[in-house]
């Protein structure tokens, strides 16, 4: 994986960044003040919030994007990369397992330009985004993206499949940003030699999109249903009949985390253990296609 200049974002008073035609300010929280005095009354007007506002609603993310209405003006970005985890964790029945995070402050940062991308590459199409967990895997799809252009590499972009994982395995809260049935699909269908033939985003976007194939709503409850079940607090036994139908794609989703912090023996012990092992899911999918 080549370096990574994180240089961009160690800004003294704000900077400005292009999203398509239009530009975003990104500010760090501790000289938001000074830092939004940039932008146009018009723009400004719309952040109604005083400064403990703002940091009431980055909690403990390291950064949030506000998008604005504006002509010129597609969003705000606030930093505050202190508050990033260098590890991802989660201790369940089997024990506890950490995967180290590598650049977060760098990751983060184009995570959060992810989604004013998004609304960008949408919009160039006449469409729009529909709820804040499409947002989300949207931000993580050209996270995707600018991962391959900038490192000429993948190693991040499953670093983040991972986190997303054990994220949501830690705390079924987390659901709301589990991209990755969307970064599963993403990874499987491009190397970094093809993610390098789009120079932007909406490029991408518009290859991608006729492909992918999102959960819907019913479904994605069914998932966070089972991973709460099989995850949470106190579960230890294997639950055989649980959400059996969900089973086999979940095992496929959890089974290069699991690998990535168990080790495959341990990890395909108890994917078996849990009914999600490949055997399990060959089982079902020849069951399926004799309907």
């Amino acid at each position: 994986m080549t370096g990574v200049s994180i240089t961009a974002i160690n800004m003294t008073s704000g900077l400005w960044t292009d999203i398509g035609p239009k530009q975003a300010l990104v500010c760090e929280l501790h000289q938001l003040e000074r830092c939004i005095s940039q932008l146009p009354p018009s723009a400004r007007n719309q952040l109604s919030t005083g400064l403990n506002k703002f940091k009431q609603l980055l909690g403990q993310r390291g950064a949030m994007v506000l998008p604005l209405r504006h002509g010129q003006i597609a969003g705000l970005v606030v930093t505050d990369f202190q508050q990033l985890p260098s590890q991802q964790t989660i201790n369940w029945g089997v024990g506890h397992f950490s995967l180290p995070l590598k650049l977060q402050s760098q990751l983060t940062y184009w995570h959060e330009l992810g989604h004013l991308y998004a609304i960008d590459a949408l919009s160039g199409q006449g469409q729009t985004i529909t709820s804040p967990y499409q947002h989300e895997w949207l931000a993580d799809l050209y996270l995707v993206w600018r991962i391959a252009r900038e490192t000429q590499s993948l190693e991040l972009a499953w670093q983040q499949y991972h986190r997303r994982n054990l994220a949501v395995m830690a705390d079924s809260e987390f659901m709301s940003h589990w991209s990755v049935p969307i970064l599963a699909q993403a990874l499987k269908l491009y190397s970094v030699e093809q993610l390098n033939q789009f120079a932007r985003f909406d490029q991408f976007w518009a290859d991608i999109s006729p492909k992918l194939r999102p959960h819907d709503t019913d479904t994605l409850n069914e998932f966070s249903s089972l991973i709460q079940r099989t995850f949470g607090a106190g579960t230890v036994q294997p639950l055989p009949g649980y959400m059996y139908w969900r089973k086999p794609a979940l095992g496929r989703y959890l089974e290069p985390t699991l690998v990535e912090v168990m080790g495959q023996s341990a990890a395909l012990q108890w994917l078996s253990s849990q009914q999600m092992s490949t055997e399990e899911r060959d089982r079902a999918e020849n069951i399926e296609s004799r309907y």
